[in-house]
């Protein structure tokens, strides 16, 4: 792990090299990784070259952070209520966009609120029945959407906005909620399996 000033920040970034043509940029976990070809190493420039974009995603992330204070999480749902909730909107997205979902499974995942597999699996990360009823209608609807377009195409986005015009404002109350569950629940069960 490196790290590099940006303005006022100190941004830790690593390099992973892979079998692409081109690099890319991504953040994960609140870290900077850079996905460069094999032999490529003007990682300075790159930095350079896209640094604004860099910063702007950092202080994002630090008003997420900021504003997770703020959320309540929603301790007054079952586990059993929570998966018949999302087969409910699975049963009712698939019948909306004539699609079939193959199985849905429930996993705690450490980035991510669901995923959806090419083979018609949708995935929802168990930290999700936590959050309000609307936004889990969100990522539902979302990963359901994936089927009709696997990828996060202009196509894709035209599908969720048909249904959420607001679909910005719920991706950015979706992240402040990733940083008030990763602060309160993943913290808590961490601990409890250190003892």
């Amino acid at each position: 792990m490196q790290t590099v000033k940006i303005y006022d920040l100190n941004v830790e970034y690593d390099i992973v090299h892979r079998n692409v043509k081109y690099w890319r940029l991504e953040l994960k976990n609140e870290k900077l990784r850079i996905i460069a070809p094999e032999g490529y190493g003007d990682y300075e420039r790159i930095i350079e070259k896209h640094k604004n974009w860099i910063y702007k995603k950092f202080k994002a992330i630090d008003a997420s952070k900021y504003e997770a204070k703020q959320r309540k999480l929603n301790y007054g749902i079952s586990e059993e209520e929570f998966k018949e909730m999302i087969h409910e909107f699975v049963k009712k997205f698939s019948l909306e966009l004539d699609v079939t979902v193959n199985k849905v499974y429930f996993r705690k995942m450490k980035s991510r609120w669901g995923s959806c597999s090419s083979r018609n699996n949708i995935s929802i990360n168990r930290y999700l029945r936590y959050l309000p009823e609307s936004l889990i209608e969100y990522v539902v609807f979302h990963e359901v959407a994936h089927l009709v377009e696997l990828n996060h195409s202009k196509r894709f986005w035209n599908i969720i906005q048909e249904k959420f015009n607001d679909y910005k404002d719920i991706e950015k109350e979706l992240s402040i909620y990733w940083f008030a569950i990763k602060d309160t629940i993943i913290r808590v069960q961490f601990s409890e399996s250190k003892t």
